[in-house]
């Protein structure tokens, strides 16, 4: 993820309903530049003209693209955090350790499904803040230690099972959903197989894993 100079806020927060709205067209359209263009193709001018505003009123509240990009970043964030929420709450209710792989799996399924297209470009080409880096890690990191926890009933090492299937369904989804060039299977095959997979690495005995290669 690119890294990127300190953030700029807003120059000025919208109060009034019509302030608001302008804001909510701006930010609608810079999505919708971004997700299309990507950060090559990002501009403020051509985010005002989408929008229908003036570029002196965009510049009231945004004073350039990346102020623009950290907005969209953060709101995007914001729903990966509620989706994620929402997959804890069937991870808690989950009675075996196949259960809460499904339902990491549906959780991460449901977040990359949601506009992958500016996903990917946030992902890989957006110079995002280190406040925003910062989020996207504390997401990940929350979601292993929720899925640690939940595991410390059904398996040896759960801190050490919940980063391999958080960072694994995580990489193989986003690949799927984000980086799809039209030769891949279908999302619902995707979902069977990788939990198939992270159910079968749960299923192993530990202890053919814990002998070198080639030993007895």
């Amino acid at each position: 993820m690119p890294a990127a100079r300190p953030r700029q806020a807003p120059v000025r927060t919208p109060k009034q309903g019509r302030s608001k709205a302008t804001v909510a067209a701006i930010l609608e359209a810079a999505a919708r530049i971004l997700a299309e263009q990507g950060w090559a193709g990002f501009n403020t001018n051509a985010v005002a003209a989408r929008a229908g505003v003036s570029i002196g009123s965009l510049y009231e509240y945004f004073p350039d693209k990346q102020a623009l990009a950290d907005e969209i970043a953060n709101a995007h964030i914001a729903q990966g955090e509620a989706l994620l929420t929402a997959a804890a709450v069937e991870i808690a209710d989950a009675d075996s350790a196949g259960a809460l792989v499904d339902a990491l799996v549906q959780g991460l399924v449901d977040l990359h499904r949601d506009d992958p297209r500016l996903h990917r470009v946030l992902s890989s080409e957006v110079p995002l803040s280190a406040s925003a880096r910062a989020r996207v890690e504390a997401l990940r990191r929350g979601a292993i230690l929720f899925l640690e926890q939940a595991l410390a009933a059904h398996v040896d090492h759960p801190g050490v099972a919940a980063q391999l299937l958080v960072d694994t369904a995580d990489a193989v989804i986003h690949r799927w959903f984000v980086e799809d060039d039209g030769t891949l299977a279908s999302p619902e095959r995707l979902t069977q197989e990788l939990r198939r997979m992270l159910r079968a690495y749960l299923a192993a005995p530990l202890s053919s894993a814990s002998h070198p290669t080639g030993s007895a």
